[in-house]
C-alpha cells in the first residue's frame, strides 16, 4: 500500500506508533509542569498563546495558520514520508490534549517552580526526542527546526533555543512573569539539548564518549 508515493509498511507503522508516544509525551509535559505552573509553552504553541493574549485570537487557530505556510514550504524542502508522518502528528497533538483532559490529569503545582522546568524540560524534550526520530514532526517549531537542519545543516537544537527565545522575549513583554520566564527559558535549553540528545544518534554517542573521558580523567586524577 502506498500513499502519495509512500511505502505503508511496517516500518512506517512502528515510526507512526513512535511518534504518537512522543508527542503524548510532549503535551503531557505541559499538562503536568508548564500549565499548574503557570509557565510558557516553547515554539510555535508559545507563540499561540502570546497572540491569545495580545489579540485576543484562537491559539489553536493561530496554530493552525502558522502551520499551512510551514507544511507547504516542508512539501518542497522535506521528503514526503516525512510530511506524511508529520500530519498525524500535527493532529496527534490535539487528540492528546483531550483525551489527557478527559482522563482529568490535572498536573502538579510546585513551590519551587525551577523543578516544573527542568521537569518539563526534560519530559518533552524526550517526547519531542521520539518525534525526531520517528523522521515525522508534529508542526510548529519541530517543523520549521527539520527543514532547516536538512536544507542548511543548522543543529536542531540550535534551530529550537533560537525560536525559543524569541517567542519567550515577546511572552516577557506583554503577559509572563520574570521569574516564570527565567525558568521557561531554561526549560527550553533543557528540551533542545534532550531532543537532540534522543533524536539524533551521532550527537548522542558524542556526548557519552565525552562523559566516558571526563569520568576517566578525574578517576585518574583521585
Amino acid at each position: 500500500m502506498h500513499i502519495i508515493g509512500v511505502k505503508i509498511d511496517q516500518k512506517f507503522i512502528k515510526d507512526l506508533i513512535v511518534l504518537i508516544l512522543g508527542v503524548g509525551c510532549y503535551i503531557l509535559s505541559v499538562r503536568l509542569f508548564v500549565i499548574p505552573n503557570l509557565l510558557a509553552s516553547n515554539g510555535i504553541a508559545g507563540f499561540s498563546v502570546f497572540m491569545n493574549f495580545v489579540f485576543n485570537l484562537d491559539p489553536a487557530l493561530t496554530f493552525f495558520v502558522i502551520n499551512i505556510p510551514l507544511f507547504l514550504f516542508g512539501w518542497r524542502l522535506l521528503t514526503k514520508r516525512e510530511l506524511l508522518l508529520s500530519i498525524p502528528g500535527a493532529l496527534a497533538m490535539s487528540l492528546w490534549m483531550i483525551a489527557f483532559e478527559f482522563m482529568g490529569i490535572q498536573g502538579f503545582q510546585l513551590n519551587q517552580i525551577i523543578f516544573a522546568g527542568i521537569a518539563d524540560g526534560i519530559l518533552s524534550g524526550i517526547g519531542a526526542g521520539l518525534v525526531v526520530i520517528s523522521e515525522g514532526t508534529f508542526g510548529g517549531s519541530l517543523l520549521l527546526s527539520r527543514m532547516m537542519e536538512d536544507q542548511w545543516k543548522l543543529p536542531i537544537d540550535r534551530v529550537l533555543f533560537g525560536i525559543d527565545v524569541v517567542v519567550m522575549i515577546l511572552s516577557l513583554l506583554t503577559y509572563l512573569a520574570f521569574p516564570n520566564f527565567a525558568v521557561t527559558l531554561l526549560s527550553c535549553f533543557i528540551f533542545s539539548k534532550v531532543t537532540r540528545f534522543i533524536g539524533r544518534k551521532e550527537y548522542r554517542l558524542r556526548v557519552i564518549e565525552r562523559l566516558k573521558f571526563n569520568n576517566l580523567r578525574k578517576q585518574k586524577e583521585d
